[in-house]
């Protein structure tokens, strides 16, 4: 079974170039178990902004004894180890490690790409929101370690939604992100490489099956369902409307 890790970061500001960590937190996870955690203060060696330790409750007391980043870079990237890192907007995160050299070579997931697929409707992505919606009970505090476990409950959930759709919509996922740089594709890949393989496994024990009974594939009811779960009926009009053509000029400008 895969295993990922959650990473999060606190900064001193927005700018990768200017700004610098404050707090590192990960979580690394197989699906729902919990493996182990990890965290670290960080010390900037410069005054943390107010504002920040508005949002994060980090002063500069609390980070005067802490390691500085190059110190404790070794430690995060061996708990890390080749294993994919998800965050939320995690390039941001990634952003300021691999300025200092670290986590350049692991894939790459982002929970928010995810949801912004798997939930169209979501009236907000942040991470909080995000974790509400999803029933997720741990808060998001703008701490780092707090913030990690709850990406990884919201990857998780979302991993579950993204398993449920049908198998040729998420191939159009995979086809149509191959060009493009995609935090998501990672995670439709690994989904559709095990729905296609379990389809495997279902017709060739079904064949198996069929040969010592001499009984045809149809008549494996766990099979027609494995084979049709993904089949719906085309949507109708509802009663007393009618269906309207489009204009193609309209929707080629909205387009």
């Amino acid at each position: 079974m895969t295993s990922y890790v959650a990473l999060d970061i606190e900064t001193t500001g927005l700018d990768a170039n200017r700004d610098v960590i404050i707090e590192i937190g990960a979580v690394r996870f197989s699906e729902r178990r919990v493996e182990d955690e990890w965290s670290s203060l960080i010390n900037p060696a410069r005054h943390i902004p107010e504002f920040i330790t508005g949002l994060t409750g980090i002063d500069d007391a609390m980070v005067r004894q802490a390691p500085g980043l190059r110190d404790i870079a070794h430690e995060l990237e061996a708990f890390v180890g080749d294993v994919p890192v998800i965050g939320h907007n995690v390039r941001f995160d990634l952003g300021f490690l691999q300025k200092a050299g670290i986590l350049r070579y692991n894939e790459v997931i982002d929970t928010y790409e995810l949801a912004a697929v798997l939930m169209p409707s979501a009236p907000r992505y942040n991470l909080g929101s995000l974790g509400q919606q999803l029933g997720v009970l741990l808060p998001a505090t703008h701490r780092a370690l707090d913030d990690a476990k709850v990406t990884q409950v919201v990857f998780t959930r979302l991993l579950e939604r993204a398993r449920e759709l049908p198998i040729d919509l998420v191939a159009e996922f995979v086809r149509l992100s191959e060009p493009l740089d995609w935090d998501a594709r990672w995670v439709f890949q690994q989904v559709l490489a095990s729905s296609v393989k379990k389809g495997e496994q279902a017709k060739a024990a079904a064949q198996s099956a069929s040969k010592g009974t001499k009984r045809g594939v149809g008549e494996f009811p766990w099979f027609q369902a494995e084979r049709n779960r993904d089949k719906h009926r085309p949507l109708e009009p509802v009663d007393g409307e009618s269906i309207l053509p489009l204009d193609e000029e309209e929707v080629a400008s909205i387009l």
